[in-house]
């Protein structure tokens, strides 16, 4: 590639002019603030050209398609990759807008696009579509594929009806169902994984990805610092396992267990050790705690089903297996532990999600502190104290 400097407004660039042997003139100008900077877009350029696309002509869905699966899945999770997957080839691949030429759309086209989506879809759908279309127009416009970002103004339409019911929905069980499960599942082939969901509110995923070295019996404390996932390939389409590492820094964490939790899982180790000796396996170390009979990661359909079966069985109504989570950060508050506690115990990555996804239960806490300053007074009403009702305690504040 041969490249010359060239000085625009007193900075420094270096460019490459493409010659065109057909048309014998130059058919392209690239710019880079480094030289770094201008392969890159050079070799943007040609892999275009290389795929006999035409950048006047080539479509938005054209681009996008080359953008996503070339340079902004290649470093994703699996899991990652399948949703943006899906998401494409439901949305964008075969849309009105993906057919338009990609110089030639403005941001109208990009809103005109998202309305009708928010009508047909609605609001998270669009964001979700945002999210992806907002760094592939960012890339195009960096490497002077087109004049101006269109999607840099682009509004995303909101569901109004929605804006006061912006916290999740969350199903925890209520501390009297608590008991009533826990009682149903004594005898369970999964009463090791349901009751630890229940007692520590580790992820589904956290969960299968634990291995029995992660666990310290004797400082009673259980180590989170991976996660598993199954996704359907996007090339082959079958089913994958993946155990990767958390999401977030505050996903990694060392939990204190329970005395209760700790005789839980110790059973579960002896028990799982005879079953697999039973079919040669060795337990070691690095043996899941939660795995199917031959310690291969546990399937969550198959969890989940046998999971609607317990409550089918004792009359709770149905609830997801993230729900034992809810309901194990739901005590919590109830017996008064502080939000930030709360959060560094869940992994949540900052204290808003906290917050914001267990606003039902802090709103029910907030009323009890009332009974908090009744505490304070004796609430035996007294005749002597008529303006009041209510007879001081004696109490030494100082």
């Amino acid at each position: 590639m041969k490249y010359d400097k060239v000085t625009i407004h007193n900075k420094l660039y270096f460019r490459y002019r493409h010659w065109d042997t057909v048309l014998k003139k130059h058919t392209k100008t690239i710019y880079g603030s480094t030289l770094k900077e201008l392969k890159k877009k050079h070799q943007d350029f040609l892999q275009m050209e290389n795929a006999g696309v035409s950048e006047d002509s080539v479509t938005y869905v054209a681009y996008f398609k080359n953008w996503l699966y070339s340079v902004h899945l290649v470093d994703k999770k699996p899991s990652t990759k399948k949703r943006y997957d899906t998401l494409y080839k439901k949305h964008i691949e075969d849309s009105y807008f993906g057919k338009i030429p990609l110089q030639k759309i403005v941001t109208a086209d990009l809103q005109n696009f998202y309305n009708e989506k928010f009508e047909s879809s609605g609001e998270s759908i669009v964001k979700n579509i945002h999210k992806l279309i907002k760094p592939c127009v960012r890339y195009a416009f960096h490497n002077g594929l087109i004049l101006r970002n269109f999607a840099e103004f682009v509004k995303i339409p909101k569901d109004l009806s929605q804006v006061e019911h912006t916290h999740k929905k969350i199903k925890p069980l209520t501390l009297e169902e608590h008991r009533i499960f826990v009682k149903a599942i004594a005898d369970h082939k999964y009463t090791a994984l349901f009751n630890t969901a229940l007692d520590t509110g580790i992820r589904q995923g956290e969960l299968f990805a634990l291995t029995w070295q992660d666990i310290d019996f004797y400082e009673m404390t259980i180590r989170i610092n991976k996660n598993h996932s199954c996704v359907q390939d996007i090339n082959t389409n079958k089913p994958v396992n993946f155990t990767t590492n958390t999401k977030t820094e505050k996903s990694n964490r060392i939990l204190p267990m329970a005395m209760r939790t700790k005789n839980i899982l110790l059973a579960h180790l002896r028990y799982q050790k005879e079953e697999l000796l039973k079919i040669g396996i060795i337990q070691t170390n690095e043996t899941l705690v939660f795995g199917n009979i031959v310690n291969k990661p546990m399937d969550s359909h198959n969890v989940l089903r046998e999971l609607k079966r317990v409550y089918k069985k004792i009359g709770i109504e149905e609830k997801t297996f993230h729900d034992l989570r809810h309901t194990y950060a739901t005590r919590l508050f109830e017996l008064g532990e502080p939000a930030k506690t709360v959060q560094e115990l869940l992994g949540h990555s900052n204290i808003n999600v906290t917050l914001g996804t267990y606003t039902h239960v802090l709103e029910k806490q907030k009323v009890k502190t009332a009974s908090l300053i009744d505490a304070i007074y004796d609430t035996d009403i007294s005749a002597d104290d008529p303006a009041t009702g209510y007879k001081l305690v004696k109490t030494n504040f100082w």
